[in-house]
């Protein structure tokens, strides 16, 4: 997500609060108890709140403008470094470089792939890390995982 989406977002948090507050500016009682409605054309809303300008409103966002970038070097049967660590919910960008051989770079649970890629070629990923635990990262070219080419990604 860039960093203009993130600002509109917060934007409109910020001019839905300012009505709000004009609103219970206008009118004192404000009725705050739960309502059920339709829309214009018939649909269930389900319910509603009224919040009016005393309420605290919290919003959490994650900080999708960091990026934490690691650069890993496959070569034959070897991945360096064997271990990553991030923190749950950082973006993660990961630059595969191929030091020699057909190798690539997975990990099944967050569902990335980089191309298979040749010796002194690169290729890129990036995810964000949603889930807590021990990942293992790994490459899919023939036996190579099963000789040793895999890793740890750790997200706390």
């Amino acid at each position: 997500m860039s960093k203009n989406i993130v600002l509109t977002i917060l934007g409109i948090i910020v001019i839905i609060g300012a009505f709000f507050a004009i609103r219970h500016n206008e009118n004192p009682d404000i009725d705050t108890s739960t309502q059920y409605g339709t829309d214009s054309d018939g649909m269930d809303m389900g319910t509603t709140t009224e919040v009016t300008a005393s309420s605290t409103i919290s919003v959490t966002v994650p900080d999708l403008l960091t990026v934490k970038e690691v650069t890993v070097n496959g070569s034959n049967f070897a991945f360096d470094p064997k271990t990553i660590t991030v923190n749950k919910g950082d973006t993660v960008k990961i630059t595969f470089k191929n030091v020699g051989g057909m190798h690539d770079f997975k990990i099944d649970e967050f569902n990335v792939a980089t191309k298979k890629i040749n010796g002194g070629e690169s290729d890129t990923v990036t995810f964000v890390a949603d889930k807590t635990g021990s990942f293992e990262y790994y490459c899919s070219v023939g036996t190579h995982r099963q000789m040793g080419m895999k890793g740890t990604l750790i997200v706390k």
